[in-house]
């Protein structure tokens, strides 16, 4: 396990979390692809029952239909009448011609029959009993059947029956799904076809012979004709593909948003670490920082106390050391201050009418002693006709003096200062020039956020808070003006401070 704790929290992340959770993944789809047959084969299935139900229905119909017309001829007429016989009679009932193929009463016995016929009057003329064994005993192949429900005990039987083909496809069937059927919002098409193929009935347009299922219908009134079924607006494969996929993509939606969660997870450890080791950096660039002066400031004062000064030149030269690292201490300090106030939103600034050249030549005369005794040339360029700007005094100088001594702390041979303000087209500029080690091009924006330090040797060599340059930014935007950098490494760098003349027109 690595050492540093962003890597545990990742490996725990990545252990416990990312990895199980792509192993389920990768199982779960072989088990969606089982689940989405299975899907397939319940509808199939389903669609295949409603088949089975609808040749039923039909079949029930048929026989409902043979039922009602036999009653309408009676028990007599079917027994006694041969083929002509009964058409005639169905065609006086008013139920018209081509209706049945056949259709007659067929008895459970011959002797129940005889004594049907007895009953009825109609003697027991062995020429007649002959007949009606004739007739009973007629082969019913290819004709359907039904139980006789007849009113007198005596006589039972099976009504056979077949009905003629033409009426079967031109009016049976239609009327059947048209009135019978029952289909919910029409979602189901069902079609019936012969064996040559012909549609027989279509309940609704198919323009593709795609039909989920098939069934043969086996009773002879509709035998050789051929049930198929489907979904009006959508196939079955395309529903089980389409949940398949459905589900595939949440599954990957899931790992993705997993891993773009181990990503933030990585970026939010790597930035709080980042600001981790900056706070840590800070705390202790602003300890030596704060150390340095401090430690001259103590020596230099006992050294004054205990009287071991020789000349009064040289006293004169430890208050001025004194001084310079008081001003250092305060400088430090106040950027530290102002960085707070603004973080929490409570810096105020206090505008007034300013002459930019007494700020500096205020920062200058500060500095002076400390720029000259480490060696440095000095050019200060101060234009005349300079405009008075509404500006916070304090806030400019603080900001010039944060350049001015990244200046001195950044620069390695060269050592040269040069300071210029001048008008510039409704503006005023501050420039502050060095020949020091110079911003990278990909660093000059990273500078002006807080904490961050450019990547040179000498900038980690030099300690320093790194809020610098954000509170100069800040201070400049709070003008309503900008700070402008142009810099190359080992070249230099020139900062320059942008403000508008036209702050003079607001009021205090």
């Amino acid at each position: 396990m690595p050492d540093d704790p962003k890597g545990r929290l990742i490996s725990i992340f990545v252990g416990a979390v990312l990895l199980p959770s792509l192993a389920l993944s990768y199982v779960s789809m072989d088990f969606v692809k089982e689940l989405a047959k299975k899907r397939e084969a319940t509808e199939i299935k389903r669609l295949e029952r409603m088949l089975f139900y609808v040749d039923k229905d039909l079949t029930q119909t048929a026989q409902a239909r043979a039922l009602e017309a036999a009653r309408m001829l009676g028990p007599q007429a079917l027994l006694e009448g041969r083929p002509e016989v009964i058409r005639t009679a169905l065609v006086d009932e008013g139920l018209g011609e081509g209706v049945f193929e056949s259709l007659h009463l067929e008895g459970s016995s011959p002797r129940v029959l005889v004594r049907k016929h007895e009953v009825e009057g109609m003697g027991g003329d062995p020429e007649l009993s002959r007949e009606v064994l004739k007739v009973v005993q007629l082969e019913s192949l290819g004709e359907d059947s039904v139980p006789w429900p007849g009113e007198d005990e005596r006589l039972t039987g099976t009504l056979r029956f077949k009905f003629a083909c033409d009426y079967v496809q031109r009016r049976l069937i239609p009327e059947y799904f048209e009135k019978e059927w029952v289909n919910p919002a029409q979602s189901l098409v069902i079609r019936v076809s012969d064996p040559s193929g012909r549609i027989v009935y279509e309940s609704h347009p198919t323009p593709k012979d795609r039909f989920e299922v098939q069934q043969k219908m086996h009773s002879s009134t509709f035998r050789g004709l051929t049930l198929a079924l489907r979904y009006r607006d959508y196939s079955i494969e395309q529903d089980v593909n389409r949940w398949k996929i459905g589900t595939l993509c949440l599954i990957g939606f899931i790992d993705l948003m997993l891993g773009a969660g181990l990503v933030l997870v990585y970026s939010n450890v790597r930035r709080e670490m980042h600001l981790s080791r900056i706070k840590s950096d800070f705390v202790a660039n602003v300890s030596h920082e704060l150390k340095t002066p401090l430690a001259l400031i103590r020596l230099f004062a006992e050294t004054l106390e205990l009287g071991r000064v020789p000349t009064d030149e040289k006293a004169r030269q430890y208050y001025r050391v004194i001084n310079k690292e008081s001003q250092r201490l305060t400088q430090l300090i106040n950027n530290i201050l102002d960085f707070s106030r603004i973080e929490a939103g409570r810096k105020e600034y206090r505008f007034a009418p300013t002459d930019l050249g007494r700020i500096v030549s205020d920062v200058v005369d500060a500095y002076r002693f400390q720029i000259e005794q480490q060696g440095f040339t000095l050019e200060v360029r101060i234009a005349d006709d300079l405009p008075e700007v509404m500006a916070d005094k304090e806030a400019l100088g603080q900001a010039l003096l944060n350049l001015v001594n990244n200046s001195i702390k950044y620069t390695r041979d060269e050592k040269y200062i040069g300071l210029e303000v001048r008008p510039d087209a409704g503006r005023v500029l501050i420039s502050v020039t060095d020949r020091g080690i110079g911003v990278a091009k990909g660093e000059q924006r990273k500078i002006f956020e807080k904490f961050y330090r450019a990547e040179d040797s000498l900038v980690h060599e030099t300690k320093g808070s790194g809020l610098g340059l954000p509170l100069v930014r800040h201070i400049m935007e709070a003008h309503g003006g900008s700070v402008e950098v142009e810099s190359s490494p080992g070249k230099g760098s020139t900062f320059t401070l942008v403000l508008p003349i036209a702050r003079n027109e607001e009021p205090k």
